[in-house]
């Protein structure tokens, strides 16, 4: 390959139980300079592709990007997240909502990803049912404790910052199901450890 050459790389494995795990694999079979994580729900742009290829000959070892996300059609907020990253400059830890940790110096990009969350509320539910439970056990294996105070505070203080955030009365309704949901599935995996 090239110097500063650049992979794509989609995470297109359904069923996965530590996407940190399965990113980290993905990132040691490349043989590229630098590497873009792409999900299967995410969307990149021309316009951010050619920021990324010229982005790639600088000092920094990576960059974040702007998500827009939508949800049943509907726009609900921007995140920014790393995805860019120059090879061995770093690893993806966490099993679920998996952060990958670069060292060294980390940039911007300006131009967004498109990230379609749902289609309808049928596949967003068996995404809060299926993420909820990963993020129980992830929680578990950190040793954060599962409590009342936890069951029951933080769910409304999720749906009143999502609400805040202008993601609209269903989505924050959403967010705090998945955030009653995780604490609740925890709270039973303690009882049986």
């Amino acid at each position: 390959m090239s110097k500063n050459s650049l992979e794509i790389i989609t995470l297109n494995n359904p069923g996965i139980t530590d996407f940190a795990k399965e990113r980290n694999i993905l990132l040691n079979k490349s043989k590229a300079d630098w590497l873009f994580f792409l999900d299967t729900d995410e969307i990149m742009s021309p316009e951010l592709r050619a920021e990324i290829e010229r982005s790639i000959s600088s000092l920094e070892n990576g960059y974040y990007v702007f998500r827009k996300n939508y949800l049943l059609g509907k726009y609900v907020g921007t995140d920014k997240i790393l995805r860019l990253g120059r090879m061995g400059s770093g690893k993806w830890e966490r099993k679920v909502h998996e952060v990958w940790k670069i060292k060294g110096k980390v940039g911007q990009l300006k131009n967004p990803l498109v990230h379609n969350t749902a289609k309808n509320l049928h596949e967003y539910i068996d995404k809060i049912n299926f993420y909820s439970t990963l993020h129980a056990q992830e929680n578990l294996d950190t040793r954060k404790k599962s409590n009342i105070f936890r069951i029951f505070v933080y769910p409304p203080t999720k749906f009143f910052q999502s609400l805040i955030m202008g993601r609209g009365f269903v989505v924050s309704m959403l967010q705090s199901f998945h955030s009653f949901l995780a604490w609740s599935k925890e709270w039973q995996l303690q009882k049986n450890v």
